[in-house]
C-alpha cells in the first residue's frame, strides 16, 4: 500500500488560461498615391490608407478571407495624386486569442534534505490555433489572408534534483 501510495499520491496539477479577443489593427495601401513617402509624423502612419466603402468585420473569419476586403477601395494613383484615404486607423479586428497551459508535477524524496521532482508541462494543451493578423495591404495578393499562425501543442518533461 506504501509503494502505490509513493507513486500515485502527492501530484500537482497547475495551469494557465489566456483568452483575448481580437486585437485592432490598420488596413493600408504599400502604393505611396498620396506621395508623403514615410512619413508617420504626417499621417501616424508609415504608408497610406485606402477609403472603405462598408463595414469590414462583417467577413467570412476564415483563414482565406478573415474579413470583408470589398469594404476597401483603393484610391487610383492617377486621379487621387496627393490624397488620403477615408479608412481609420485600426478599425478591423484580429483574430482572438486562447490557449491553456497545465504542468503536472510529483516531488519524491530521496533522502533527509534531497528530493527528486518530475514534472511534465503541455504549452497549448488543447493543440488549438491561434491565428495572427491577416495580410493588410490592400496592394498585396494575400490581402485579408492569415498567413501565420502561433505555435501548435509543445510537450516537456524534466527531472529535477533538489539538495
Amino acid at each position: 500500500y506504501r509503494v502505490i501510495e509513493e507513486v500515485l499520491g502527492g501530484w500537482q496539477l497547475n495551469g494557465i488560461a489566456n483568452f483575448s479577443s481580437g486585437a485592432p489593427f490598420t488596413v493600408y495601401d504599400s502604393v505611396d498615391y498620396s506621395q508623403s513617402g514615410s512619413a508617420p509624423e504626417i499621417q501616424g502612419f508609415p504608408s497610406n490608407r485606402p477609403n472603405v466603402v462598408s463595414d469590414p468585420n462583417n467577413g467570412p473569419k476564415t483563414v482565406e478571407r478573415w474579413f470583408n476586403i470589398a469594404s476597401f477601395q483603393r484610391l487610383a494613383p492617377l486621379t487621387s495624386g496627393g490624397k488620403y484615404g477615408n479608412a481609420g486607423r485600426n478599425i478591423v479586428r484580429a483574430p482572438g486569442f486562447s490557449g491553456l497551459d497545465l504542468s503536472l508535477m510529483k516531488t519524491f524524496a530521496v533522502r533527509e534534505g534531497h528530493s527528486l521532482q518530475f514534472r511534465a508541462e503541455c504549452f497549448n494543451f488543447p493543440n488549438h490555433p491561434n491565428f495572427f493578423i491577416p495580410d493588410n495591404d490592400v496592394a498585396s495578393p494575400n490581402f485579408g489572408r492569415i498567413l501565420q499562425a502561433g505555435r501548435p501543442r509543445l510537450l516537456q518533461f524534466a527531472l529535477k534534483y533538489l539538495f
